[in-house]
């Protein structure tokens, strides 16, 4: 049996119940993981409480149970299987398609477990893999960050921002990240942003445009959604493109593609559904972020961690802003 969290009704966070679970054995192409972390991701809270994308919440069975990414211990290999072995170390992180991570253990296609490297640690890469990976399908493919380029970053203290202000700082560039207080700036500006901006204290488009010598950013990348979405094509430069990655804060509002004509601006929207449906794909992006987590582009071992049982807790620290950086479930 594996100790489980299941979710019967969509909610808050207390929607979130700890059983028991056999996983079973594994079956053709599978693999059975013994789990030691899991990553805790902004997603998971969308799908728990109903806020995702119509088309992501179509494809949620329920009840069912959270979680992106984990890692963990492989303990059994189905048929067919021949890239894996019982005791091999390995993670995963896949978004909607492999979801359920939060559990001691569980069944998952082997197409989709890489090798986690003996110098990372597991919450190191429980808490970096689901991040890291969309971090690198926005940077490396949305707009490929290059020396030289100006960012907008919105929620730059949060778990994806601070990766991404790591690895853009590590590329070259210049951070201009927005946070909600002054000691999320602190934070930002130690993970790589230039520039912090508090909102709603400081108008982040003025901010902007003064840091920028009038130009704007030559990207905006928007995990907030909401009202940011649309002010932001203000701070951003002739040419410029705007890549959103979520909507921690709501929905974004319409967008007439009249509007961004007056600059030239090019928008695109991020899923990881989308961009690691492909397993090659999948799999080189992975391979990536772990030479990147080696090579020390990323700060390690300060992660926020909670036992399995304590998740209601990690996700009202993270659904109510009270957490910054990553957040890790110990199996």
């Amino acid at each position: 049996m594996a100790k489980t969290i299941i979710v019967k009704e969509l909610g808050g966070p207390e929607v979130m119940k700890l059983v028991d679970v056999d996983p079973g054995q594994p079956g053709t192409g599978e693999v059975r993981i013994r789990q030691s972390a899991v990553g805790v991701n902004f997603a998971d809270i969308h799908y728990r409480r109903g806020t995702a994308p119509a088309h992501s919440m179509a494809k949620l069975p329920i009840p069912f149970t959270p979680g992106l990414e984990g890692v963990g211990t492989i303990e059994a290999v189905g048929p067919g299987v021949t890239q894996f072995k019982i005791g091999d170390r390995v993670g995963y992180a896949t978004a909607s398609l492999t979801i359920g991570a939060y559990t001691e253990a569980r069944l998952f296609p082997a197409d989709r477990v890489f090798k986690v490297p003996a110098t990372i640690g597991d919450l190191d890469a429980a808490a970096l893999m689901y991040r890291a990976i969309t971090v690198h399908g926005i940077i490396r493919q949305c707009y490929r960050v290059k020396a030289g380029d100006t960012i907008l970053l919105h929620a730059a203290a949060g778990g994806v921002g601070t990766i991404l202000s790591q690895w853009a700082k590590h590329l070259g560039a210049t951070v201009i990240g927005t946070v909600s207080t002054d000691a999320k700036a602190e934070i930002a500006r130690r993970n790589g942003c230039a520039h912090a901006i508090v909102m709603p204290r400081e108008d982040f488009v003025k901010r902007t445009i003064d840091l920028t010598d009038g130009k704007g950013a030559h990207v905006c990348f928007d995990g907030v959604g909401a009202d940011v979405f649309l002010r932001s094509f203000g701070a951003i430069r002739k040419y410029g493109m705007m890549v959103s990655f979520g909507q921690a804060a709501g929905m974004m509002a319409p967008l007439d593609p009249v509007e961004l004509q007056h600059k030239g601006h090019y928008l695109t929207k991020f899923s990881g559904g989308t961009y690691n449906e492909d397993v090659d794909e999948y799999q080189q992006r992975a391979k990536e972020v772990m030479t990147a987590i080696e090579q020390g582009v990323f700060a390690l071992g300060k992660h926020a961690t909670y036992a399995l049982a304590d998740v209601v807790k990690a996700h009202q620290d993270m659904e109510y802003r009270r957490s910054t950086g990553s957040l890790v479930l110990k199996v």
